[in-house]
């Protein structure tokens, strides 16, 4: 009896331990896109690989749990596939199991179908379902650029950015007017530069190179864009003036908008359409002047809608009459008060009356609305650094350029802020002429941007006169005033920053006195009777008063 206990227990011993293996997914399953296989295995005794076959080929092998497996059905061919997974264990113990899945991702719908999916996916934020689409279309018809533009615009969402960028630039590289590939490549860059920012680092001279680079190479793009956008308008006739003369201010080409506006205003000074959108151009390309005439002419025989007096409102600021400014302030407010373009000429006004409380309210109200328009963003950047609230300035800021890069006024302030914070510095700062050399390099990079975005902004040109008067290139800051002064020969600020400029030189005294006449011609209630003054004056009525008309374009 004992020996058939010992047989038996030694039966047992000689029995091999069994390992099993079992697969979530089931035998004839129709799979699409990137499928994931869990496994899963039980063994007496560790388990020291499990691997994954299509067909005869070994694809991957996993040596710890869980163990998963990928494949990627666009990678493979339509129909049937066989797959195989094999579980080995440590005393030389193995199972396998073998499935058969059906690959379908629907090819026969066709690109444009899955493109439209794509979009739609993109529409609520399923960034992977609509790379999934893209990918397909792809698939369905390689280098379609509808579905490069699906796969970019999915890879952005997700924060890819290398990808992102990739599939823009090969949309670009075959077809170099593309609106959307061009769009995509600005808010790329930016991103990319933003980013930077935020991670922070030790070389802060190397991320602000990135920024400056970024912030140009955006530019670019997105000048392009709106470029192409105007160029498609074609000519202007009475059935598409709107459209045209739109798109020319949008993208900047204010002599083409004023070309067409003009007679139109000759012949009809009665539609407010015409007149406001005359004046903005006017204002926007330096000639105040004139916006004041048309402005005047319109009030003979026109009538006024929310948004022209709104224009009227900021006419009468600049030139310093602050009654009439907030009556007509008051009668834009009744005559459309939820005119987006009237908000922001409010906001301009208590901008430029340095009344951060009013500022603010109004800032905050636009951000619950209107937060994607970078007008709106620029206030929350101007207050939010007049309250000593920079992190939040500086968010705004990159909420502003990634709304709209062709932001000079933006990018304008943005270098202002960073020359009042050279200005804080105190004596016993440690490494103070490095702290403000970086500082002032900031205020180039974006002043520099600034350019990049109009060559011709005469804010742009006197706050580089005026960084140049901090860093003690008074030859290269005279230029700059002087490119100020013929670019915005109605912009006080210029004047002023010329006067300073001559002053510094030391040798055109009376040249500088005659600018500082001038500047106090433009502006009496502020500079009228100042005599030369130096950098730091110059500067400060820079940062407090020459901020430009910015506010929403009439719509």
């Amino acid at each position: 009896m004992l020996t058939n206990l010992l047989a038996a227990v030694v039966a047992v011993s000689l029995t091999p331990a069994k390992i099993e293996l079992e697969v979530d997914t089931k035998d004839g399953a129709v799979i699409k896109g990137e499928h994931v296989f869990k496994v899963l295995v039980k063994s007496d005794h560790p388990v020291t690989q499990v691997e994954f076959y299509v067909g005869d080929d070994l694809r991957e092998t996993d040596q710890s749990t869980p163990y998963e497996f990928r494949l990627d059905s666009l990678a493979e061919s339509e129909g049937n596939v066989k797959l195989m997974f094999a579980a080995y264990s440590s005393e030389g113990e193995n199972a396998k199991k073998t499935i058969t899945v059906s690959i379908n991702n629907e090819l026969s719908k066709g690109a444009d179908a899955h493109v439209a999916m794509g979009k739609d996916a993109l529409q609520v934020s399923k960034w992977d379902e609509a790379m999934y689409h893209g990918r397909v279309a792809l698939k369905i018809q390689a280098g379609y650029n509808p579905a490069r533009i699906v796969m970019a615009r999915a890879n952005y969402g997700k924060g890819v950015l290398d990808l992102a960028q990739k599939f823009a630039e090969d949309v670009v590289a075959t077809d170099a007017a593309n609106v959307e590939a061009l769009e995509l490549l600005a808010g790329i860059n930016l991103k990319k530069a933003f980013s930077a920012v935020a991670r922070g680092g030790t070389d802060r001279n190397e991320t602000l190179k990135l920024v400056s680079s970024s912030l140009k190479t955006a530019i670019a793009s997105r000048k392009k864009s709106l470029e192409t956008q105007f160029e498609k308008m074609g000519s202007p006739s009475d059935s598409n003036w709107k459209a045209y003369d739109d798109a020319a201010l949008r993208a900047g080409r204010y002599s083409l908008a004023l070309m067409d506006l003009r007679p139109r205003f000759v012949k009809d000074n009665t539609d407010f359409n015409i007149a406001n959108r005359l004046v903005y151009g006017q204002l926007r390309s330096g000639r105040v002047t004139d916006a004041a005439k048309t402005m005047e002419t319109f009030r003979k025989y026109g009538t006024f809608d929310g948004y022209g007096y709104g224009l009227s409102a900021a006419l009468y600021s600049y030139y310093g009459d602050e009654d009439k400014a907030r009556e007509a302030e008051k009668e834009a407010i009744l005559g459309d008060g939820e005119n987006l373009g009237v908000r922001t000429i409010q906001a301009y006004l208590a901008l430029k009356r340095n009344d951060a409380g009013v500022l603010s309210q109004l800032a905050r109200r636009l951000a619950e609305t209107d937060s994607q328009v970078p007008e709106v963003q620029y206030y929350l950047a101007c207050v939010n650094y007049m309250q000593g609230d920079f992190e939040p300035a500086r968010r705004a800021f990159e909420a502003s350029i990634l709304a709209e890069p062709v932001n000079p006024a933006m990018l304008v302030e943005r270098g202002n802020q960073a020359i009042l914070q050279a200005q804080t510095f105190k004596p016993d700062t440690p490494n103070l002429e490095q702290e403000k050399g970086y500082q002032y390099a900031y205020a180039r990079a974006m002043y520099e941007a600034a350019l990049e975005a109009r060559p011709e902004s005469f804010e742009a040109l006197t706050a580089m006169a005026l960084l140049s008067l901090y860093e003690g290139k008074n030859a290269d800051a005279l230029s700059w005033a002087r490119a100020a002064v013929a670019s915005g020969p109605d912009y006080a600020a210029a004047h002023y920053a010329l006067s300073a400029a001559l002053g510094m030189s030391e040798r055109n005294a009376r040249d500088a006195e005659k600018a500082a006449e001038k500047a106090g011609k433009l502006d009496a209630p502020n500079l009228e009777g100042r005599s030369t003054p130096g950098v730091g004056d110059a500067f400060v009525y820079f940062y407090r008063h020459g901020r430009f008309f910015v506010f929403v374009a009439p719509r």
